[in-house]
């Protein structure tokens, strides 16, 4: 079972903005590359397992707090861990470190549900399928802030 993960990505020239600073979008961009690279490396694709599922897991929140300004050529060490598990939703946390000093950068936080479409072509929520329940568990150091 897998509760965390580490991901190092380059700032590159293209991410930055006219001050030199990583663009806040791609902050989105870099979790989701995590998440990604977190399925993968548990032996998981993210869209063929989930659609072998027929399931999708849409994201419902997505926030991040910016501490420090990133720029390109640095290096992000970002920790991504599962803070909560419910029924049907998965709470992703993530930490953005300067690589060469350690230094916190910004702080994320996504949540999703396993989600399905009914005959209306509604999106309901369903219980996470059991091939992603199996590999997943709540980090133990998680404090739960919502």
């Amino acid at each position: 079972m897998a509760y965390e993960f580490y991901y190092r990505r380059l700032v590159h020239w293209q991410d930055t903005d006219l001050a030199g600073i990583i663009h806040y979008t791609n902050y989105f961009r870099y979790m989701d590359e995590a998440e990604t690279e977190f399925y993968r490396s548990l032996g998981l694709h993210k869209l063929k397992d989930s659609s072998a599922e027929g399931v999708t897991c849409p994201r419902v929140s997505a926030s991040c707090d910016f501490v420090s300004p990133a720029v390109f050529g640095d290096e992000l060490d970002i920790h991504l861990w599962v803070a909560k598990k419910g029924r049907s939703s998965m709470v992703y946390e993530y930490s953005f470190k300067r690589a060469q000093k350690a230094q916190e950068v910004a702080h994320g936080r996504v949540i999703c549900v396993f989600s399905e479409r009914g005959r209306n072509g509604q999106l309901r929520s369903v219980a996470i399928p059991e091939r992603f329940d199996r590999v997943f568990q709540v980090a133990p150091f998680a404090i739960d802030s919502t």
